[in-house]
This record gives structure tokens, C-alpha cells and sequence, in this order.
């Protein structure tokens, strides 16, 4: 087990960041307005192993006592059970691509009870034990269908199961280009189909930019998110500060808004059907220079969504490639309180790069951080 000897005190007082290493007898107890974070930094035993990091934890996600951390290697084709407690790789477990366990095309995954893992396939959505044997997979045939059906060129996508009904299905609806992005509700039992309107992400299409020269070919769009919460659904799209929560109990969408005084509130770049490249590359360029905002997670102990965003910036004005990359991420920190209204918000200095993968563990909000090819994290503490 091993630790990078980081400890910081960070407080937050109205937007205001002060920074101290050293001794927490000189902490704030002041709840609010001002905010103390404890900072500090570990690393992941492998134990003598290599742990698969190329996609930043994409496919990932906590066990319900929140001790493991599951990460899939996309490559091996394995399942990575790491102790967060021990900070260290507990095993690795592999899975069948084909056959009756066959597991493939993986969108996401997260916990289930009896420790079994919920994996969203682009095949539909499938439950296994942790000795790689299929548990249950789910058959939905979206032609069979009643109610808000889908139209041409029109697809359900990124498919999780409501863990308080197995017979309910949550996705989005997309077509090609972010033409169409809306929520999707499936009864199972009555075969319908229900979709929600979520106006922040009409917007979308507009980000969408392609390039086809006969030269070079190229293509993006903004990236779209949908996250499994206690009580329903969080839905969001990375150029806009607005996101959305969708109450099962009451089969309703909420939007929730907060003005940013770090960022704009949405991305201001807009794309199009680019004739050379120079002119795709200086989209991509400003579009990774404006906002992007990811989904909050919610700190159980402390009553806290804690939400990461963060805007790119490039050391010179040239730029090379399609998809030039950044020199570094100013990245911020917003906390809403359990009813979602915004409490506090600040940069993170200590974070030089896009942030991918978080959660809340233990009262604590954890940070994925590649340390020379070892999984790490930043750990952030209210106190």
C-alpha cells in the first residue's frame, strides 16, 4: 500500500480559494458560507499486476458498501475488483466475449445486490455474478412497442434496469447527430414506450461538426450523460450547466439551474459541416476551450452533491491535428445542498488536467488521477 505524502486544507469562503499544508488544528468549522476541504492523494497497490487505465475508469463503478471499485479492461476483457479500503487490487476476474455468459460491447456497468454487477450492453441490459456467469439478461425488442415509438434513424441507447422495479427500463432516445435527445421510460409489462422532452438538449445538434475533404475525415459530437440515482434519474449533456432529475416515484422531470461565476453556462462553440480542416481543427480547439460539465454525485454522510467541470486551455495559439490537445484543465468544484441548490463553488488548483472518473466514498468525494501509469486518486473531505 502506498501513499503520496499530499495533505492540503483548502477553504472555500464565497468563491474565494485559500490554500495550507500542514496540521488540521487550524481548520474552520464554519458549515456555511465558508467550506473546508482536507486534500490528499493515494495510489493503488497493483500487486505486481497492470491495471487497465486507457479509458480513465470509463466502464467503472462502486460496490454497494462502497469498499470495491469495479473496473472493466475493455482489452483483457476482465473485471478489476480494487479495495478501496486497503488501496489495493483485490483480483481479476474474466469474462466470456461469446456463448451463454458473452458479455461484449459494453456501455456501462454498476452494483447490484447479492454483489452481482449490472453491465448496460449495446445489445440490452445484462446481470452477472462475480465468477463471470450471465444471471439474467433483459429482451427488449423495441419493435414490439406501444406508445411514443421510435422514428427513423432513431435509437435507445446507454439502457439501465430501475432497481426498485426489474420490469422498467431508463434510457435515451438519440438520432445520428444529436438530432434527437430525450429521455426514455419502457414498461416491460405492458411493452410501452414513454419519452420525455428535455429542452437543454435540443441544443445539442449544434455542437455536432464533421469534416470530409477527401483528404482527411473527421467527426464529434457532445457527449451525453445518464446516471442511476437513489429515487430515479440524473441526465445531463457536457456543454450545458443545466441538468436534469427524473423522479420515479412521481414520473416527473425536474430541470435544475445554477449560474456559474467561473464558466458561461453553456459552451459557445458551435459546429457544422467544416470544408477544410483548418476550420475543423479551430472548432474542436475552442469548443475544448469553453465549458463542460459533468453530473453531480451525492455524498450520503454529508448531505452534498458535489459536482466537477472544468474548461481546457492551450499554452500557444497554433495548434496541430483534427483534434488538437490541450496543455492542461482549470477545473472547479460546485456543492448543492441534498434539494439541489447551490451552495458554493471554486476552482481546484491542484487538478491540472480534465478530471474523468469520480465518486463519494466515506464522506469523501475521490478523484481519478493517472500517477505514472498507476491508478491514484485525489481525495477531497469536507470538515
Amino acid at each position: 500500500m502506498i501513499k503520496r505524502p499530499l495533505t492540503c486544507l483548502i477553504q472555500l469562503i464565497f468563491g474565494v480559494l485559500l490554500v495550507s499544508c500542514g496540521s488540521r488544528e487550524n481548520q474552520s468549522e464554519e458549515k456555511y458560507p465558508g467550506l473546508t476541504l482536507q486534500v490528499d492523494t493515494v495510489r493503488i497497490d497493483p500487486k505486481d499486476e497492470l491495471l487497465f487505465l486507457k479509458q480513465n475508469l470509463s466502464i467503472s463503478g462502486l460496490s454497494k458498501d462502497q469498499r470495491y471499485l469495479y473496473n472493466f479492461d475493455t482489452e483483457q476483457h476482465q473485471l478489476e475488483k480494487i479495495d478501496l479500503d486497503n488501496l489495493m487490487l483485490d483480483q481479476k476476474i474474466s469474462f466470456e466475449k461469446e456463448g451463454p455468459n458473452g458479455l461484449n460491447s459494453i456501455h456501462s456497468l454498476r452494483s447490484w445486490d447479492k454483489e452481482r454487477i449490472f453491465f448496460s450492453t449495446w445489445k440490452g441490459p445484462k446481470l452477472f455474478k462475480q465468477n463471470g456467469q450471465l444471471d439474467r439478461a433483459w429482451e427488449v425488442n423495441l419493435s414490439d412497442l406501444s406508445g411514443d415509438v421510435l422514428r427513423d434513424k432513431e435509437s435507445l441507447i446507454g439502457m439501465q434496469i430501475n432497481p426498485n422495479n426489474h420490469e422498467e427500463i431508463y434510457g435515451l432516445v438519440k438520432a445520428f447527430g444529436n438530432e434527437v435527445v430525450e429521455f426514455a421510460r419502457v414498461d416491460l409489462d405492458h411493452k410501452q414506450l414513454f419519452r420525455y422532452p428535455l429542452p437543454a438538449m435540443d441544443k445539442l445538434k449544434h455542437y455536432t461538426a464533421s469534416l470530409n475533404d477527401g483528404e482527411n475525415y473527421a467527426y464529434y459530437e457532445a457527449e451525453t450523460y445518464l446516471k442511476i440515482v437513489d429515487g430515479g434519474v440524473l441526465l445531463g449533456a457536457e456543454t450545458d450547466n443545466e441538468w436534469y432529475f427524473y423522479n420515479s416515484d412521481y414520473d416527473s422531470i425536474s430541470a435544475v439551474t445554477s449560474n456559474s461565476q467561473w464558466l458561461d453556462n453553456e459552451n459557445q462553440s458551435r459546429g457544422n459541416e467544416f470544408a477544410t480542416a483548418g476550420e475543423f481543427s479551430r472548432f474542436f480547439k475552442q469548443y475544448l476551450e469553453g465549458p463542460h460539465y459533468y453530473l453531480p454525485v451525492y455524498d450520503e454522510q454529508n448531505q452534498l452533491y458535489l459536482r466537477l467541470y472544468y474548461e481546457n486551455y492551450f499554452d500557444s495559439e497554433e495548434v496541430e491535428g483534427l483534434f488538437p490537445q490541450p496543455s492542461g484543465a482549470n477545473v472547479y468544484l460546485a456543492i448543492y445542498d441534498k434539494d439541489l441548490k447551490l451552495i458554493q463553488e471554486t476552482q481546484l488548483p491542484f487538478l491540472t488536467q480534465k478530471p474523468s472518473r469520480y465518486f463519494t466514498k466515506g464522506g469523501m468525494l475521490w478523484i481519478f488521477i493517472n500517477l505514472e501509469d498507476d491508478m491514484g486518486f485525489v481525495r477531497l473531505k469536507l470538515i
